[in-house]
């Protein structure tokens, strides 16, 4: 990758705090503004569309002076519209690109999406495509030198909450490129003619002479590391710079990484022109290729990419559109394993993509490879000039075979439990290996992923998918499989499939004692953690150990007396289960390794048990305790624990102190206790939906509790 993609691949998983300036019209200020303003004048005037939206990109972009408002890191902005332009979809950091119709300068932005696709999410009918007309709110920042719009929490830079988006029409015609030279788009940040097309759709011309080609000069970074091939390149005006021209010349940075994964042309090779989206990343600024009909050369397509989709399906992918009647005969495809050409070949409507049906004797979980030959480039009718490679693993591999550690990682110093699939570190592997699970729950860019049937290590972590995954559907995914600090995740997801809803896995029961032992198991004759990770588990008897407010993390230990270890409970999906302090609970959730930590993720507030005796033990409780649930609720049962015998007053109260019914003024022994409350008042007529509060006296303590009635 080059180092522009990395920093902002990287910068979507790892989220640090943000120093900066603030400024408004070029007066600082001391906190965030929201933009637009409203119809009241700005310290500077005037102050055009200072309505409902800013609309145009414009008021972002342009920090020169002349434009107001002007916005800033980190301000947030209600409605800045723009047509869809382009598309970052390679994971794990997701951005939609929109651009001003008119094309003038100052007219596009980035949207970064972070963690989520933005173009499959689901409330996008037909998805979001290339001319669609949006409307979008988020906070400003600026990410390498470029600008961009991202989540609304400052606290969180990137996408938590992520941007908001919605649809006003489709089928609208992009933008006009803008029509630029080497030199006045060339690469350096010290370029002063480039800001204003950042985030817009340039073409880098000619000159208007048939002798003006761009000629390649250099090749940067790397897309696949098993073949040393280049994603990115520079390239010189071939007149203006010919080759062995001595003085400095203008070079123009040409990215096919970040939107697509190109092979760029050989040294010295020439380009007729490219086009992209214009941007701004850590070295210098870039044309972006979207796809391979942003460059016009003289290469052969390359064979790029390859992982199953089925048992006996490869999706092959081409950085250039293929050419029909050679891309659809499978002869042109040999399978490695048995030196047989493709059972058959079919061309996608996205013309660099083949669906293969191959025969295959590798074996699931092997390696696997096609060799792709004779294609020809449908732009340029230019064939490949040999033959290409890529390798796969073969089959849908079952997670738990992924998940099985490598032999010579346990036996190494320090001890490490890793998949070998997995790459070195933090990397992943670098093939593509595809598998099958359900999903259990999400939060941010992480879901974790189960296989249906269930069992020991059949668990995994999807780190950033292409679109978002619906918990309890079953899914294909292929991508590659990484250890991150010790957790066994999917990542650089390429492909798919949504299978649909299906009964998922059932939790395995287990104690606190055994999730979060993080040993590293040498021989493989210790249950811990590491067998359940990723995966549906449930804990009972477990004692919360202190108060906290609904819908915050808690800590849980027990059983008691034989098991006092403990293990977080964590917020991270909307559950509102409000802990009280000694209460018993059983809980059921993701397994999550979190930096060498393991915890638990509930899913919904059903993944919430309050236990109606105090446990394995039946002690009695040091203290008192109190709780309501679920919540919001129709039907709500409260549930109390004394120490001792004692008078217990628990009474319903309306916003204003008005006590509506009484559920419980009598003596009551110690132990365990639970009362259901209708919604009824004293009178018997129920009450309206909202929020009442739920007050239990013992003696001298008064302990309350707040819940949602619904009716």
């Amino acid at each position: 990758m080059t180092q522009g993609f990395t920093m902002r691949k990287t910068a979507s998983r790892i989220v640090g705090a943000l120093s900066v300036v603030l400024m408004v019209c070029a007066a600082t200020a001391a906190h965030a503004v929201q933009y637009p303003p409203g119809p009241t004048p700005l310290v500077c005037s005037p102050c055009p569309a200072c309505g409902d939206t800013l609309v145009r990109i414009e008021y972002v972009q342009n920090n020169t002076g002349s434009i107001c408002p002007h916005p800033v890191d980190p301000d947030t902005v209600w409605g800045l519209g723009g047509i869809i332009i382009g598309f970052d979809e390679i994971p794990s950091g997701f951005s939609v690109y929109i651009e001003n119709r008119p094309g003038n300068a100052f007219g596009g932005v980035d949207v970064f999406t972070g963690g989520t696709n933005y173009r499959l999410l689901p409330q996008f009918s037909g998805n979001l495509q290339l001319g669609d007309s949006v409307m979008v709110y988020g906070r400003l920042g600026e990410f390498a030198g470029g600008t961009e719009l991202r989540g609304f929490s400052s606290g969180s830079p990137f996408n938590d909450p992520k941007p908001g988006m919605r649809r006003i029409s489709t089928g609208n015609s992009l933008p006009p490129f803008h029509v630029g030279t080497v030199a006045q788009l060339q690469w350096l940040n010290t370029n002063t003619s480039a800001e204003q097309w950042e985030g817009m759709l340039v073409r880098a011309s000619r000159s208007g002479a048939t002798t003006h080609k761009l000629r390649v000069a250099r090749n940067v970074g790397v897309v696949n590391p098993e073949d040393g091939g280049s994603t990115n390149f520079l390239a010189v005006d071939n007149v203006v710079c010919p080759p062995g021209f001595g003085s400095p010349c203008d070079s123009l940075m040409v990215d096919g990484a970040t939107h697509t994964t190109l092979t760029p042309p050989p040294l010295g090779a020439l380009v007729d022109s490219v086009q992209g989206i214009y941007e701004q990343r850590g070295l210098g600024y870039r044309v972006m290729l979207r796809d391979a009909n942003d460059i016009f050369d003289s290469q052969p397509p390359h064979f790029v990419d390859a992982y199953m989709i089925s048992a006996d399906s490869v999706e092959c992918i081409f950085d250039r559109n293929l050419r029909a009647g050679e891309a659809n005969n499978a002869l042109n495809y040999t399978v490695g394993s048995t030196a047989s050409p493709a059972d058959a070949a079919i061309r996608q409507v996205t013309h660099s993509i083949v669906h293969l049906k191959i025969t295959s004797s590798a074996g699931v979980g092997n390696l696997e490879n096609i060799t792709a030959q004779n294609l020809v480039n449908e732009q340029n009718n230019i064939a490949m000039s040999g033959s290409e490679l890529r390798e796969f693993y073969d089959g849908i591999v079952p997670i738990a075979t992924i998940r099985a550690p490598l032999g010579s990682a346990l036996l190494a110093t320090p001890c490490e439990d890793r998949s070998k699939y997995s790459g070195a570190g933090n990397n992943n592997g670098g093939k593509r290996i595809t598998t099958r699970g359900v999903a259990l729950a999400s939060v941010g860019s992480d879901t974790w992923f189960q296989t249906q049937a269930g069992g020991v290590r059949s668990g995994a972590d999807v780190f950033a998918p292409k679109s978002p995954l619906i918990a309890g559907h079953q899914y294909v995914f292929a991508g590659a499989v990484s250890e991150f600090f010790g957790e066994t995740e999917l990542t650089d997801n390429a492909y798919l499939k949504d299978e649909g809803a299906v009964t998922p896995p059932t939790a395995v029961v287990q104690t606190i004692h055994v999730l979060r032992d993080t040993t590293c198991d040498v021989n493989q004759n210790i249950t811990n953690g590491k067998d359940f990770e990723s995966q549906l588990v449930r804990i009972t008897d477990a004692k919360t150990l202190a108060e906290h407010p609904a819908g915050e993390s808690f800590s849980v230990a027990g059983p008691y007396p034989s098991n006092p270890d403990t293990i977080l409970i964590r917020h991270g999906t909307p559950w509102t289960f409000d802990p009280t302090k000694n209460q018993y609970v059983s809980v059921t959730g993701a397994l999550e390794l979190n930096f060498s930590v393991y915890r638990i993720q509930p899913r919904d507030n059903s993944d919430f048990t309050i236990n109606t005796t105090l446990g394995v033990d039946d002690q009695t409780p040091g203290e008192v305790s109190f709780s309501i649930s679920p919540n919001p609720a129709r039907t709500f049962k409260l549930t109390f624990a004394l120490p001792k015998r004692d008078r217990v007053n628990i009474g319903v109260y309306d916003l204003a102190g008005r006590r509506l019914a009484t559920l419980a003024d009598a003596e009551f022994p110690a132990g365990p206790h639970t009362l259901d409350w209708d919604g009824r008042d004293n009178n018997g007529h129920v009450v309206g939906s909202g929020v009442y509060f739920y007050k239990l006296k013992v003696g001298t303590q008064t302990f309350a509790r707040r819940g949602v009635l619904l009716n």
